[in-house]
């Protein structure tokens, strides 16, 4: 079989295979050879039915149609390995019918990734932003741990709630139905709210600023999900007393303090300002880091110009807003066109900003992918080994079974192959390029410059 580049116009490559007679002839030959060795003809042994027999009993059409199932398939792979073609789909063929006695031939299309051209990585300058722990942040940071272990107490004040009020309330818990019945769910519950907190319920919070200790307020939730469908419920009615107004007293930093929250890891106050600067200082190079491989990628993409495949920009953009809907539906219990109508945002605008950052991802992906092609860059299997097992370690899980988990779906290993192969190619940017390390304040005063 011989292979050849018919046209090749920006990513889209056209290929043939050609078979001779010959070859046709020996591929038929050996389908004629597999069926005789699967069929179960009666008065032959599997493996010793002739071609004459078999013609009997497989018409020669059908023959002839598995023996270009076989051979077509083995083509393209050999063209996509031959030419070292990176499709982006499926490849377009429509090959017609085989005869025995006959050259053959086949055309074949293939959307391939765009070539990128990469400027010299060594030349470009990026900054890495320096984050400074001052005694002051450090200061904060453990006042804001101990507020956490901080016990709420009454206040007995008379006054309106605000909303950075703790309030010790009391309610009940009214189910309403379709038709109009009510049932009592929970009756007297007693629990303390943070009215500031991020995750309190707006309708709540609403209802209860303003309010003085003894008042009553009434909210209404609607309900969803399968338990609401089931059973017909449409909504939950909170009938809320105001117990009292409240206030969190943080804890003090004490060594027993120090030992209960850190499980008996630590045991001293200062033990425990040195492991929560030690903890601030990891996140601010982490953050560091984390800055600087994103302005390795911007400002290399920003030096290369290349045209995007519609179609991976087209993926990229259903899959964006795929994960939009999915965790609006989840948080919001809303679809994406009734968040855009509810928020008031433009659809146009917002389609426009969708293709801008889909655009983005698809030629950061090829352009990373373009430096590790040239570079050498794999995911090799200790590579793979050691993600594995840091992960596992870090979700506090089985490493042998987290191992088989992975392995075991083609996914999932190709994911995190492709998740370690893009980490080495950031570490191999940043080692490359030339890097000038600048404090926080000033890089990003050097920022609004440049954008300015």
């Amino acid at each position: 079989m011989k292979t050849e580049i018919v046209s090749q116009e920006k990513n889209i490559v056209e290929a043939k295979a050609h078979f001779t007679a010959e070859e046709i002839a020996g591929a038929v030959n050996e389908t004629y050879n597999k069926i005789s060795k699967e069929a179960n003809i009666k008065g032959f042994r599997k493996g010793k039915v002739p071609r004459r027999a078999i013609e009997l009993y497989f018409p020669r059409e059908a023959v002839l149609a598995e023996t270009l199932e076989k051979i077509v398939p083995e083509a393209v792979d050999k063209m996509v390995e031959e030419f070292e073609l990176k499709l982006i789909c499926e490849p377009e063929l429509k090959p017609e019918k085989i005869e025995e006695g006959k050259d053959y031939e086949f055309s074949v299309k293939f959307e391939v990734t765009p070539e990128i051209e990469l400027p010299d990585i060594a030349s470009i300058e990026i900054e890495k932003p320096l984050f400074e722990t001052t005694e002051q942040m450090l200061e904060d940071q453990v006042a804001s741990v101990l507020d956490m272990y901080g016990e709420i107490v009454p206040t007995y004040e008379e006054r309106p709630v605000v909303k950075e009020d703790y309030v010790s309330v009391k309610f009940d818990t009214i189910v309403c139905y379709e038709d109009g019945s009510e049932k009592k769910a929970e009756e007297a519950q007693k629990t303390e709210l943070f009215l500031a907190a991020p995750n309190a319920r707006p309708e709540v919070v609403d209802a209860i600023i303003g309010k003085t200790p003894g008042e009553k307020v009434s909210v209404e939730l609607p309900l969803s999900g399968p338990e609401a469908k089931k059973d017909h419920a449409v909504k939950s009615r909170y009938e809320i007393e105001i117990l009292g107004i409240m206030k969190k007293n943080p804890a003090e930093l004490t060594d027993e303090k120090v030992k209960e929250i850190s499980g008996g890891r630590l045991n001293t106050a200062d033990e425990f300002k040195a492991d929560v600067e030690r903890r601030m200082k990891e996140a601010n190079e982490a953050r560091s880091v984390e800055i600087m491989e994103d302005n390795a990628v911007f400002t290399l993409c920003d030096k290369i110009d290349v045209e995007l495949p519609q179609r991976l920009i087209d993926n990229q953009k259903a899959s964006l807003k795929k994960q939009q809907e999915e965790r609006l539906k989840r948080e919001n219990k809303m679809t994406l066109d009734e968040y855009i109508e509810k928020s008031g945002m433009d659809k146009g605008i917002y389609e426009s900003e969708l293709d801008t950052a889909a655009r983005n991802i698809v030629k950061q992906a090829l352009v990373l992918e373009a430096v590790a092609d040239e570079n050498g860059i794999e995911c090799l299997p200790d590579d793979l080994s050691r993600e594995i097992s840091t992960v596992a370690k870090r979700a506090g899980v089985d490493e042998k079974k987290f191992q088989d988990y992975i392995y075991g779906d083609t996914n999932r290993l190709y994911d995190m192959a492709n998740k370690v192969r893009r980490r080495k190619t950031l570490d191999y940017l940043v080692a490359t390029m030339k890097v000038t390390e600048k404090a926080a304040e000033k890089a990003d005063e050097a920022g609004e410059k440049k954008a300015d």
